[in-house]
């Protein structure tokens, strides 16, 4: 009995040693993507096809940072994710003239998809992310009729010339 109560004991030992050297490996991976962002003027520069922006919640960060949050030398990959809400009927002026298909959101960040609405009824078209991107660089737009909200998610987007 002694024997089973010892080896019991070691086995949530280590189940609870794995499972507290999990957590802060994904707290550093989280801090090493900085705060989340409020700002709207650097996505209106990125994306001015989706016009004004407000309630924005965003991150941007390198793709490839170690987990103390430095860039590695070398070229980086900047992700930039999130959501924002779009100007009263913008999103109804987007769909109109565009194919649109109901869609899943990819995999988000935590902190942000923490604060995504469940009733949202996300919508997707490949042609809107090929006019936004400018296949410069890669990127992924659904939008939410029901809430007027637009989901990104893109990868070194670049800002829009200015005229």
């Amino acid at each position: 009995m002694t024997t089973r109560r010892t080896v019991l004991a070691a086995g949530a030992a280590l189940l609870a040693a794995g499972c507290a050297s999990r957590r802060p490996e994904a707290e550093r991976r989280e801090a090493a993507q900085g705060p989340v962002r409020t700002d709207t003027a650097p996505l209106e520069r990125r994306f001015p096809l989706l016009g004004r922006l407000s309630d924005a919640h965003w991150l941007g960060y390198d793709l490839v940072a170690g987990n103390d949050g430095r860039s590695v030398p070398g070229p980086s990959d900047v992700r930039v994710v999130g959501v924002a809400a779009l100007a009263e009927g913008r999103v109804a002026a987007l769909t109109a003239r565009r194919d649109f298909r109901p869609a899943r959101l990819p995999v988000l960040p935590g902190r942000l998809a923490a604060l995504l609405p469940a009733d949202a009824g996300w919508l997707h078209g490949d042609s809107f992310d090929a006019e936004i991107t400018a296949d410069a660089y890669s990127g992924s737009f659904f939008l939410s009729e029901a809430r007027g909200l637009v989901c990104f998610d893109s990868v070194n987007p670049v800002a829009a010339a200015s005229p």
